[in-house]
């Protein structure tokens, strides 16, 4: 009986020193969500896969908004409770002045220039996962046409 409750803590501390992180699996699902007069509200949602009986955190951090490869504004985003043992996704939403998109025509010409239009989207940034102290960074850099 000793021996197998030896061999238990043996196995129980090598699995624990494992590092045990979900998985980050795509962004999809790049919407525009509102227009009105003075901005754009764009939306997507962060895929995650948590194959693990423990949840956590999943903290957006820094995330970037590009259009047409030039930085627009950053992602406000809070704190989510990961699930445990099953796929999740978090969503990521952005508020888009009309006015930051402006090059030099004043905020009609951006909007002119904007709607009706495609053009290239880019999330980049990191989103880091939390759990007992523990960290992990995912690198989040997606590119996507989208008609605004």
């Amino acid at each position: 009986m000793k021996q197998i409750t030896i061999l238990f803590l043996l196995l129980l501390s090598l699995n624990s020193c494992t590092s045990k992180k979900i998985e980050y699996q795509r962004l999809e699902n790049l919407q525009v969500l509102s227009v009105n007069s003075k901005e754009i509200t764009l939306s997507a949602d962060a895929v995650f896969k948590n194959p693990y009986i423990l949840g956590g955190k999943v903290i957006p951090e820094d995330i970037i908004v590009f259009i047409d490869g030039k930085e627009i504004t950053k992602v406000k985003s809070t704190a989510f409770k990961v699930p445990a043992a099953k796929d999740f996704s978090i969503p990521l939403e952005v508020t888009i002045p009309f006015d930051k998109l402006s090059n030099g025509g004043g905020l009609l010409g951006a909007v002119l220039n904007t709607l009706g239009k495609t053009h290239q989207i880019t999330f980049k940034g990191d989103i880091l996962y939390r759990i007992a102290g523990i960290k992990s960074k995912y690198i989040i850099n997606h590119t996507e046409e989208l008609k605004l």
